[in-house]
Order: structure tokens, then sequence, then C-alpha cells
């Protein structure tokens, strides 16, 4: 009994319930949570790498649809046909077809055959093979024998829908080719390669095997797929339809990811208690408090206070020492970059701006000499004289040499006015322009060129139904010491295009790289009038071209610092 109660074996005792024992029920928990979170990490892997490989595969899938397009939305095949229909000649409309084919399609390494038949003469197929070594003649046979019936009978119920079906494996998109009257001449099947097509498949972790469905019905499998087995499924919608992507996968893998973490945790709750105390001191003494003086200069470096050093820890080397010392260096170093990158970003902006300023509408020039050619030849001197003196103000305006970004809004009305006067002698009585301006804004500083680009576009794109040009230009604002909030709305009759929709839309993005653009100089115009206006004010100003719902577009180009 004596011994039980010993001082020795009390601390014993201690040990073990004070501190080994919780110990080991941390360490026993700790191992729990670290199992469950590299379950969780492996089943997000596993879906990530499920998801991006469905995203690729319904990429591709959309491509060898777009890709099918073109038999429809390209006149060739159709104007084949209807030169066939009038001279008789088949020998002809095959060689027409199938070098259209073969030329489109056969070195496609998405699509195995690619087969043509009409209506009107289903016995009769065009087909190309994929030059891989895929599109054999047996795949071509085979689809005759097995396939171009269940083809034809699909294609009496598709419209100008794309369906996917599968036969014996083999995978196949069919679709109409449509003619006048919304009336189908021809049907279009291409056998899908799916080693191509399915092969981000693969890349999911710990893949086995694929199985591919499009609207409930299988298309396609691979490899050991098992649906008994560990599986992740992904949908996606394609154009006509749903695709689901399932990939079985070995679960066995998981538990091999955590057996080297369940044998440490073990060694570690056995050598752990004789180390933790000191481990504890050495920690807190040579890691713990230099981190934490590291940490509290890296904050300040992030609130940028770039070039914080850390005083060097006395009578400490090794690895915490070096961390110090090229901490300092780094911190140093990261401030001179700062300074650096400052610098030549302003230069950078600087020069952008100028490089947009730059541009100038040759075609404009063009036609404004042929005007003033014709006047010439036609009219008095004194309007010619009044033409040159407007070019030669625009010309100065372009030309900008005094270099100067900012110039008073009464000066760019004036290159306004001059082009303005230029349309005016082009247009005769069927250009009328109207201006409501506040003329407490006429001072105010602005961006040389960001009008007439504008009123450039609304006049080429003026459209009315008595064949009047019309163009109204409305400028008001405040203007308080140097901060400006200005907006000046450009209105022309006229409603644009879908695509001219979308053409101002990627015009008027916020990329601010410089690119060359094969447009038109009135929409490298707009253009550069957006980018300045961001490089100069920053994001709240900005070119907007919108409808105003009545027949009206309305471009405005808000000023505001």
């Amino acid at each position: 009994m004596k011994r039980k109660n010993s001082l020795k074996w009390q601390m014993l005792r201690m040990l073990a319930l004070g501190w080994f024992v919780p110990l080991t029920a941390i360490v026993v928990a700790f191992l729990v949570v670290v199992s469950g979170r590299i379950d969780r990490q492996s089943q997000r892997l596993i879906t990530t790498s499920m998801e991006k490989a469905a995203d690729i595969s319904i990429l591709r899938l959309l491509d060898c649809i777009d890709s099918s397009k073109d038999a429809s939305y390209l006149s060739y095949i159709g104007d084949y046909w209807a030169e066939y229909q009038e001279s008789g000649d088949s020998g002809k409309l095959y060689n027409q077809v199938t070098t259209f084919l073969s030329a489109h399609y056969k070195y496609d390494p998405s699509f195995d055959i690619t087969v043509l038949m009409f209506t009107d003469e289903p016995g009769t197929l065009y087909y190309t093979g994929n030059t891989t070594g895929r599109g054999s003649v047996s795949r071509f046979r085979f689809f005759k024998d097995e396939v171009q019936e269940k083809a034809l009978s699909i294609s009496e119920e598709l419209d100008t829908r794309t369906e996917f079906f599968a036969m014996n494996g083999h995978v196949y998109m069919i679709r109409n080719l449509i003619g006048r009257g919304f009336k189908r001449y021809a049907v279009l099947v291409m056998e899908i390669n799916p080693q191509e097509v399915f092969e981000s498949l693969k890349s999911v972790w710990e893949y086995r095997g694929m199985e591919i469905s499009f609207k409930d019905d299988k298309l396609y499998s691979e490899g050991n797929y098992s649906a008994s087995s560990d599986v992740v499924t992904c949908t996606r919608k394609s154009v006509d339809g749903e695709f689901t992507f399932s990939v079985s996968y070995d679960g066995t893998a998981v538990g091999l990811e955590k057996r080297p973490i369940n044998i440490t945790f073990m060694i570690l709750i056995v050598f752990l208690v004789p180390l933790i105390l000191l481990l504890f001191y050495f920690f807190n003494r040579r890691i713990n408090r230099p981190i934490i003086t590291l940490t509290e200069a890296s904050k300040k470096i992030a609130e940028g206070e770039y070039g914080e050093v850390v005083a060097q820890p006395k009578g400490q080397s090794g690895e915490i020492a070096d961390l110090t010392k090229n901490f300092n260096k780094m911190s140093i170093k990261l401030g001179e970059q700062f300074n650096k990158i400052f610098v030549e970003e302003i230069a950078l902006r600087d020069a952008n701006i100028h490089a947009l300023q730059s541009q100038i509408n040759p075609h404009f020039l063009n036609n404004t000499l042929e005007i003033i050619n014709w006047e010439a030849r036609m009219n008095g001197q004194e309007k010619v004289s009044s033409m040159i003196e407007a070019l030669s103000v625009m010309m100065s305006a372009t030309m900008d040499r005094n270099r100067q970004s900012l110039i008073a809004l009464s000066e760019e009305l004036e290159y306004v006015n001059a082009y303005i006067y230029i349309i005016k002698c082009r247009y005769q009585d069927r250009f009328i322009y109207e201006e409501h301006i506040d003329k407490a804004l006429l001072q105010v500083k602005v961006p040389r060129l960001i009008i007439q680009p504008v009123i450039e576009n609304a006049v080429e794109y003026s459209y009315s139904e008595d064949g009047v040009r019309r163009v109204r230009m409305e400028i008001e604002g405040t203007c308080e010491g140097e901060k400006v909030d200005m907006k000046i709305r450009i209105i022309n009759p006229g409603v644009p295009s879908d695509d001219d929709v979308a053409k101002i839309k990627e015009l008027l993005t916020d990329d601010m790289d410089i690119k060359p653009l094969e447009e038109r100089s009135t929409r490298i115009g707009i253009r550069n009038v957006h980018r300045r206006l961001k490089m100069l004010y920053g994001s709240e100003s900005r070119l907007s071209i919108e409808t105003d719902g009545n027949g009206n577009t309305i471009s405005t180009i808000f000023v505001k610092n």
C-alpha cells in the first residue's frame, strides 16, 4: 500500500490522468477529424475532377454540333443538290458532296466517319472517313447495313434539332439539312470518336470506367464500369438535350491514402509524451516567438508599409535566422520594386493613352477630301474654304501637336462643330443636328476627341423613316473645383441589330489591352473613347450605348472624377 501511495506513483497517476490520457484522447480525436477531412477532400477531388472532365466533354460535344452546322448553314450542299436536279449529273453531285465532306470533316479527330443522304435518294450514300485510321470501310459498311434505316427513321421527327444515338457500341450524331419552305432535303449522320470526345473523363481520380447517356439513353461505356461500385455522376445540358456522365472509381484508394496517417498517429502517441515538454519549450523560444515577430512585420507590409525590417534574433542561427535575414532582404526589395512598378505603371498608362489618341479615321479624311474636290468643281470658293477650315480644325485635333490629353469642353466642341459642318455639306437637308449644352460646363477639362467619334458613330448608324439623319447632343452635370460629374448624351434614331449589339458589348469591355482590330474606324473610335475614360478617371467613367425603347439609340459619355 505504501508503494502505491508513494510520491512516485502519485506522479505517475497524475501524469497518466492529467496528461497522458487527455493527450491520447486529443490525438485520437484529431485522428478522426483528419481521417474525415481526407475522406471529404478525396470526395471533393473526385467530384471536382469529374465536373471539369464533364465540362470538357460537353464542350467537345458542342464543338461537334457546331461542326455539323457547316453542312446546314453553308449553302454548298443545297446548291449542289439544286444543280443536280436541273442537270441530272449524279457523278458530279457525288464528287462535289464528298469533296465538301472531306474538306470539313476528314481531318477532325472527333468524327470517325461522316455520311450524308438525300431524302429523295436515300439509297445513295456520300461519306468520308477520318485520316487517323478509325474511319475505316468497315465502319461505313456497318452503318449501311445496321444504322442507315434507323437514322432515316429518326430524321423524320428531328426537325432542326441535333440527336445522338448508339448502335452496338457506335455513337452517332444526326441532324437534318433544311431547305426552302422549311423542308428537309438531306440527312447528315456523323459517327463520334468517343476516345477523342470523352477522353477527359479518364482524368478523374482513380478512374476505372465510364458510361455516357443522352436523354436517359445509354450512348457509350468503357473500362470496368459498374453502377454498383463507387460511381460519380455529372449532368450537363447541350443545345438539344441533356448528357449524363458517370465514372466509376477505385474507392479503396481513399483508405490507402489514410493508412500512412493512421500509422503516423500511432507512433506519435507512443513517442509524443516524453518529448512534448522539450518540444514546447524549444518551439516557443526558437520558432514561435520569431514567427510572431515576422507575422507582425508581414501585416505591416500587407498594409502598405513596404521596406519593414525585423531585428535579427540574438544568439540564434539556422533556418529561422536565415528566414529573418531573407525576410528583411525581401521587404527592402519589395519596397524598391513597388516604387519601380508604380513609376512604370504611370508611364505605361500615359503611353496607352497616347497610343489610343493617335488612331485616326483615314476613311473619314478620304471621304472629306472627295467632298471638297466635288464642291470645288461644282460650287464657288467660299464653301470650299469653309470646308478646308473645318478639316484643318479636325486634323489639328487628331495630330495633337501640343501633347495635351485634357482640353476645355469648349475646345472639344469646336472639333465637333467642324465635323458637323462637313457632315452637313455631305448630306445637305438630309441631316439635322441639335445641341443642348449647359454653358457653365464649357471650361471643364475633358479628354481630347471623346465626343466626335461618338457623334460620328451616331451619324453613320442613324436611320429614320423619312430618310433624314438626326443627331441631338445634350450635356449636363456639375463641376466643383476639380470634381466633375458630367453626362454627354448623343441621341439618334434607329435601333442596332443583334449583331451590332454584340459587337458594341465586345467593344465596350474593360479589357485594357490594345489589340489591332479589323473593324470600321467608327467602332475603333468608340472603343478608344471608352478605354481612355477608364484609364484617365477610373471605373465610374465610361461610354455606354443603349436604346430607349422608342426607336432611338442613346450614347452616353460619363465623366466623373
